[in-house]
């Protein structure tokens, strides 16, 4: 299954939806408002929301946008949102389906001719070159300790014997590498604040990293 979603989101990554009715699109996974989907845009409310995977036609239907929060917005949270709130404010609906355009093609349609050529010419970058690239060393080496998957989070620790807690100290959930600079709570309001700060995303493909 996590294969089969690494392709979906793959394969969209080369089109974007064309908004009419809304009942089709994904409010926070699709990419429909922007380069990106609203899970990457604003991961700090993104990781707060529910329920998750709910259509733009069912988050905009009424006067208000109906999204509600497992936490209060407050801090880098309320920042994302009153940032987002705008950007949905004046999406209108139309009669007709929404619609799926394949960039890769002029009259917008897939074929397995455009998306086979473009996966040819994709330049994967070398992670470790970038690493190195205008970085003091100090940073140079923390981010090879980090591309390797080495450095001392708990559970690292703990395959050294190491016989404390494995949990984060800010959420309470184990922490690992990921969980730390990515998945927590607090690396999430960083990100965030980041983001407003200099237009930076959280990587989108950071799990391929780690």
């Amino acid at each position: 299954m996590s294969s089969l979603m690494k392709v979906k989101r793959d394969f969209f990554h080369f089109g974007s939806f064309i908004i009419k009715d809304r009942s089709q699109v994904r409010f926070r996974e699709d990419k429909w408002l922007g380069n990106s989907s609203l899970q990457e845009q604003y991961p700090c409310l993104y990781n707060i929301a529910r329920p998750k995977h709910v259509t733009i036609a069912e988050v905009l239907s009424g006067p208000s946008p109906n999204l509600s929060w497992r936490r209060d917005l407050i801090g880098p949270k309320l920042v994302a949102w009153n940032n987002l709130l705008p950007r949905i404010a004046n999406i209108e609906l139309a009669d007709e389906q929404d619609e799926f355009h394949w960039n890769l093609h002029p009259n917008g349609k897939f074929s397995v001719k455009s998306h086979y050529q473009v996966l040819l010419r994709i330049d994967i970058p070398n992670i470790n070159k970038l690493i190195w690239k205008k970085a003091p060393l100090k940073i140079k080496i923390f981010l090879w300790y980090l591309r390797r998957g080495v450095i001392l989070t708990k559970d690292n620790l703990a395959k050294r014997n190491w016989q404390g807690s494995k949990t984060c100290c800010f959420c309470h959930k184990e922490e690992t590498i990921k969980h730390l600079f990515f998945d927590c709570q607090f690396a999430c309001s960083i990100w965030s604040f980041i983001q407003v700060a200099t237009g930076l995303l959280k990587p989108p493909q950071y799990r391929s990293y780690v």
